[in-house]
């Protein structure tokens, strides 16, 4: 119990009250964020889904402990550019999410609980409409499809775009090794359900010898 009061002894029931806030507060924030996540992620992981509720917790830690010590503030860096992260990142989103949650804990830390939340909430809505935003985009396709380079051949595609497509534009054209033009395009299915009879319709043509869909 002695050893427990000398823990303590600096800090006012306030104090310690107000840190255990702080802490909670960081807990909500970090799992309102993680559950963002799970909502806009392709691939979700728990991994990362945990590790965004920890870092909010542990950054409001970091944060409580600096206080307004510079010096503090330089140990705490020095000793954690020991660590190595061997964990690559490849997504740029995932990165967002992790500044999200650093930037919250951060907030929390300094005494800001009021900008952490107002922040969450705001971000979290900016996130939900983006994902919104590029979920209505599930027509539009990267078309690749190669044909001979004889006049006569060209644009046999025509009647199948108009038929299928909403909207279609150009954007690459090369010769292939094999002496065939390879065109790129851009386009809108008016039934995204019927991409494969899109696909199997081209592939019927006679002068197609490649066809290739991919989502944008």
């Amino acid at each position: 119990m002695d050893i427990i009061r000398e823990i303590f002894a600096p800090y006012s029931p306030a104090t310690l009250g107000t840190i255990v806030l702080n802490l909670v507060l960081a807990f909500a924030l970090g799992l309102v964020i993680a559950t963002v996540y799970r909502w806009t992620a392709d691939m979700v992981e728990n991994a990362m889904t945990d590790a965004l509720i920890i870092l909010c917790m542990l950054i409001a830690v970091v944060m409580v402990v600096i206080g307004d010590s510079v010096a503090r503030a330089f140990s705490l860096v020095g000793a954690l550019s020991i660590i190595r992260f061997r964990t690559v990142v490849q997504d740029a989103r995932d990165i967002a999410f992790v500044f999200f949650s650093l930037a919250v804990g951060m907030a929390i830390g300094a005494g800001n609980p009021s900008v952490a939340v107002i922040g969450t909430f705001l971000i979290s809505l900016v996130i939900i409409g983006l994902h919104r935003w590029h979920t209505s985009n599930d027509a539009e396709f990267l078309l690749t499809l190669q044909e001979p380079l004889e006049a006569e051949y060209q644009q046999s595609y025509q009647p199948i775009f108009s038929e299928q497509l909403v909207a279609n534009q150009l954007i690459g054209q090369r010769t292939t090794k094999l002496g065939n033009a390879e065109l790129k395009f851009h386009v809108k299915l008016k039934d995204p359900e019927r991409w494969t009879g899109f696909v199997q319709a081209l592939s019927a043509l006679e002068n197609i010898t490649s066809v290739r869909l991919e989502k944008q």
